[in-house]
């Protein structure tokens, strides 16, 4: 009984770090994160394979979990083909810094055949 205790709350914990992860970003020897401005992004990754650019509505919420709108935000969406056999990596970045980064599942430049 003691063994299988043991053997839940080693799988709990291992899921609990797993899912705490952070992503990031290798480019050119340099490990990027969330938080670094575009600029240090472009100099590191060079320019994006695809760039989309947006104005967004800027929310600020409050305790009552209302929000009000206070502005616009300019929102980029950059996606970097890594090449054979890495996943394409989007970053997501509101007003030159980076908010997000993800990986598509899915090479972009696949398109599936009906055969």
């Amino acid at each position: 009984m003691k063994r299988l205790m043991m053997l839940a709350s080693l799988a709990a914990l291992s899921y609990t770090t797993a899912a705490s992860a952070v992503p990031s970003l290798r480019c050119n020897g340099r490990i990027i994160r969330v938080g670094v401005p575009a600029a240090y992004v472009l100099s590191e990754c060079g320019d994006p394979d695809n760039q989309v650019l947006q104005d967004t509505t800027a929310r600020v919420g409050n305790v009552n979990g209302h929000s009000r709108i206070v502005g616009l935000a300019l929102s980029e969406q950059w996606i970097y083909d890594r090449g054979w056999g890495r996943f394409p990596a989007v970053l997501i970045f509101l007003d030159g810094t980076l908010k997000r980064i993800d990986f598509l599942p899915y090479r972009s430049d696949k398109v599936a055949r009906a055969d």
